[in-house]
């Protein structure tokens, strides 16, 4: 990968070492596979549907008219989201989807660059890193749909390389991420211990900060209304693409029809401004996520440790991602760093079988086509099938790295065993 290259170029133990040379040379062989699925499979893509980033462009331009983003019904965002994209809105579709791609990919890559420090700054690191980006399928389908989720990956990554002098650049970097979908306010439960409370308070600070600003931004330039129309939406959703455990629940609620057509509920579910829950599957639905959130706070809380915050910040993640209300496959993105932080692990210590099974998790995880060959799709006890693999793939990955918490894992060294660069030069 580029940013790997020119540490490579200036360092002379990478080019005498064969098996640094081999890493490289893997490395620069997954990016281009990560240029071919992600660039030129995608590109089309641009210019034939507006995806996820058409309504950020209507929201933002509808901002630059004096309207409310919320004017567009398909739009259920923070407001930041639609602050963030005005330099976007004055071009047209097509040419704000290309300027979106590109800085889309500068955030893939940078969150790669960021995190390969903290992971170990080593072989194995960048291995981990360089198979994960180049072949999980939920990176494509972010890009495709022009989603949000590489600029929070980027503020993960942020969130993953603390400096340990500054623990509150950490604390923004999460904060900011809250603002722009609010999900990843949790992680800042990794900032919940004596020494971290002035973290923790920046942090919660920068996330109110994120939400007030834009909104009363919205409250002084545009028209009503000043909140999403359709926020119910937000406590669940059984749509078939929503892989956590609470729409899991709502779903068991639907009686199977003899000919498995879907119910309608599952196939209009991912429309924000057309569907509404029964209010008593809502409360079934934030039944759950509450309960879901509780048990893995508390095992994590069990066996935190400081040196651990990595495997912390990952497990919140997964964790997250499996009780939320709405967990879209594209959410799983947020799953690599801790794919990656476990695959290093793994491989530092040759374990070949646990990472063969690592293996097989992320692409159940990341991969639609995975999940589609092992369980099938369009019909009712299919997308049962699959949403119950999906959470027990996630509740299994909350366990390995809740493992890596106790000492089960080694985690990354204090400094990387085989160097790929001279200090200083990364």
């Amino acid at each position: 990968m580029p940013w790997f290259l020119s540490s490579m170029a200036a360092s002379p133990s990478a080019s005498n070492d064969p098996a640094l040379r081999g890493a490289w040379l893997a490395a620069l062989l997954a990016f281009g596979v990560y240029l071919y699925r992600n660039g030129l499979v995608v590109w089309p893509y641009l210019f034939t549907t507006g995806g996820d980033f058409a309504n950020y462009h209507r929201a933002a331009a509808a901002v630059l008219q004096g309207e409310s983003p919320f004017t567009c019904a398909a739009f259920d965002y923070p407001p930041l989201v639609a602050l963030l994209m005005l330099p976007l809105a004055s071009l047209p579709l097509d040419a704000a989807r290309v300027a979106w791609f590109l800085a889309s990919h500068l955030c893939l890559l940078g969150a790669a660059a960021l995190l390969w420090r903290p992971l170990g700054r080593d072989r194995a690191a960048l291995l981990a890193l360089a198979a994960l980006w180049a072949l999980a399928g939920t990176v494509q389908e972010n890009l495709a749909l022009g989603q949000i989720q590489p600029l929070l990956l980027l503020l993960l990554a942020f969130a993953f390389r603390e400096d340990s002098g500054h623990p509150g650049r950490s604390a923004a970097a999460l904060g900011l991420a809250a603002g722009l979908k609010v999900w990843p306010g949790l992680l800042l439960f990794a900032d919940l211990e004596p020494r971290r409370l002035r973290a923790l308070l920046f942090g919660l600070g920068i996330a109110a900060l994120a939400v007030a600003l834009p909104l009363l931004t919205l409250l002084t330039c545009c028209a009503p209304p000043h909140l999403p129309t359709s926020t119910d939406y937000w406590m669940g959703t059984p749509a078939a693409l929503n892989f956590s455990l609470p729409a899991l629940a709502v779903r068991l609620t639907y009686p199977v029809s003899a000919d498995s057509l879907l119910p309608a509920d599952w196939q209009a579910g991912n429309s924000p401004e057309g569907f509404h829950l029964a209010p008593w599957r809502r409360g079934l639905s934030v039944a759950v996520s509450l309960a879901t959130l509780a048990a893995g706070l508390l095992a994590i809380s069990r066996v935190y440790r400081r040196r651990d915050r990595l495997y912390v910040l990952a497990a919140l993640v997964a964790l997250a991602t499996l009780a939320s209300p709405i967990s879209w496959y594209h959410y799983q993105v947020f799953q690599l760093p801790g794919l990656a932080l476990l695959g290093a692990a793994y491989s530092r210590r040759r374990a070949w079988w646990p990472l063969a099974g690592l293996a097989v998790l992320a692409a159940g995880l990341t991969r639609e086509e995975v999940r589609n060959f092992l369980w099938g799709s369009g019909e009712t006890a299919n997308v049962l099938a699959t949403g119950a693999v999906v959470a027990a793939l996630n509740v299994l990955l909350i366990v390995l790295l809740l493992r890596g918490m106790k000492g089960g894992e080694p985690g990354p060294p204090a400094r990387a065993p085989i160097p790929l660069s001279e200090p200083g030069a990364s």
